[in-house]
């Protein structure tokens, strides 16, 4: 099998644990993952599935289920997607670990990653795949003992070769400390939990609220290695679990499909974090017509943070887009909680015509999804929902105006039975509109038995 290492080629971070002991566990008791791929090409996909330990061992597994019934490699049909749950991977094939993952296929796939922590407490957080990496990149939100949020890091070495991966912190009150790790080996991954982990710089009564700068060298030398991280910002005392991905660049402007303020419980926080230099005021405008806000970065204090129930007036679901003078590099994170659960997206640069949605569920062993949509480009448009295996009842939604969003309530869709998971894909009606969408996954039933956070959200695929 042809493996092509553009947008076919997507990496997934060491957040797919399979089991992991009490003592070496880094969210709940037990964590767990599971890993969905989608095939947006218009032709069948061949996809195959290799696992990178943390000292560099390599794994591919000849099945990925313990029935014996998904082969690796396995194959997808044109919008089709499968989801993995990595526990069911026999031992034998796959041991007991934390793993990082490398999906190639012969046509463009997409994959989301959920990962979980089990016992007592519930963590719950998903994350989409990356199709190529930096010898720098940047996360929006990074937390140290902050209302008893803590960040768990995870860089994954691209290079061909081992890498030495620094991680610089900048709290939003100008304090910096340094996470650091040498010769991670190829493919591989490394994980700071930063409540088992103070970086340098810090003490254990450090409070930081702030961003951060990643990079990656050749093991030993000066030459770039490319990288890519995600974080599993979580809460250990009731699970809440924010997981994102670091952002190679910015841009201005940013946009965020779903923000809440007392809707139905939810409110959310926008985190925003300037990467050029130089001063910068930092517009967001929002899609309801409250009043905008405005942020005043500096390069001492990049970073800003907005309380929807604070800084925002009306109350309900909205979009917003977040705008600086020309030629300033913003990146950005809107946070979501209801309760103990929590869930967190990227603000993103722009969008595409058309969306691919690799993992939503209608009652899926109780998880059910809702999708945000918003219109980032000039011209109104309709969107045209279509479900993977139910393209006969695709159907289109009103209008949006330029900024304007819609939220999509999968769980509702009469047509599609209860227990259904798949992939979903969104079209703007108007070719030349530009589209951006999010998706929450929630399982409401768990969460009567099980207390922590039983909600993920996760950015979608702009084609």
């Amino acid at each position: 099998m042809k493996r092509f290492t553009y947008a076919s080629l997507l990496v997934v971070l060491a957040a797919l644990i399979i089991v992991v002991f009490p003592a070496f566990a880094q969210l709940g008791d037990t964590d767990v993952s599971s890993f969905t791929v989608q095939n947006i090409s218009g032709s069948m996909a061949s996809v195959v599935v290799d696992f990178y330990a943390e000292d560099g061992t390599k794994y591919t597994p000849p099945f990925l289920d313990a029935g014996n019934t998904i082969p690796n490699p396995f194959q997808l049909a044109a919008g089709a997607s499968r989801q993995i749950y990595v526990p069911n991977i026999p031992a034998a094939s796959l041991p007991p670990g934390r793993y990082s993952l490398v999906i190639s296929s012969n046509v463009q796939v997409v994959a989301q990653a959920g990962v979980a922590g089990t016992g007592g407490t519930r963590f719950t957080g998903s994350y989409t795949g990356f199709s190529s990496g930096s010898p720098t990149t940047y996360l929006a939100g990074v937390n140290f003992n902050f209302f008893g949020w803590y960040s768990m890091i995870t860089v994954q070495n691209l290079h061909s070769s081992p890498a030495d991966v620094t991680v610089t912190i900048t709290c939003s009150s100008g304090q910096t400390g340094t996470l650091s790790k040498t010769g991670v080996p190829a493919f591989s991954s490394f994980t700071w939990a930063m409540k088992n982990t103070t970086p340098s710089g810090f003490t254990s009564g450090t409070v930081c609220d702030g961003s951060a700068k990643i990079t990656g060298k050749v093991a030993g030398t000066n030459d770039p290695a490319n990288v890519v991280a995600v974080n599993n910002n979580n809460r250990p005392s009731n699970g809440n679990t924010n997981t994102f991905e670091a952002m190679p660049s910015g841009g201005s402007p940013l946009f965020v499909p779903s923000l809440s303020n007392n809707f139905h419980g939810w409110y959310s926080a926008l985190t925003i974090v300037k990467l050029s230099s130089g001063n910068a005021t930092v517009t967001v405008t929002y899609d309801d017509g409250d009043p905008n806000d405005t942020c005043n970065l500096t390069d001492a204090i990049p970073s800003c943070k907005l309380i929807m129930s604070v800084d925002h007036v009306k109350t309900g679901r909205f979009s917003a887009t977040v705008s600086a003078p020309s030629g300033t590099q913003l990146i950005a994170i809107a946070g979501s909680s209801f309760g103990n659960w929590s869930g967190a997206t990227a603000a993103v640069q722009g969008g595409s015509a058309e969306v691919a949605i690799p993992n939503v569920a209608k009652r899926y062993f109780g998880w059910i999804s809702a999708i945000n949509c918003q219109n980032v480009g000039s011209p109104s448009t309709s969107l045209n929902v279509t479900y993977s295996g139910y393209s006969g009842s695709a159907y289109n939604t009103k209008s949006l105006a330029s900024g304007e969003s819609i939220q999509i309530l999968v769980f509702n869709e009469s047509f599609l039975p209860n227990g259904w998971q798949g992939g979903a894909t969104i079209k703007a009606n108007n070719a030349s509109a530009q589209v951006a969408c999010t998706v929450g996954n929630s399982n409401p039933d768990s969460s009567a038995t099980t207390p922590g956070d039983w909600t993920s959200q996760y950015n979608a695929y702009n084609k």
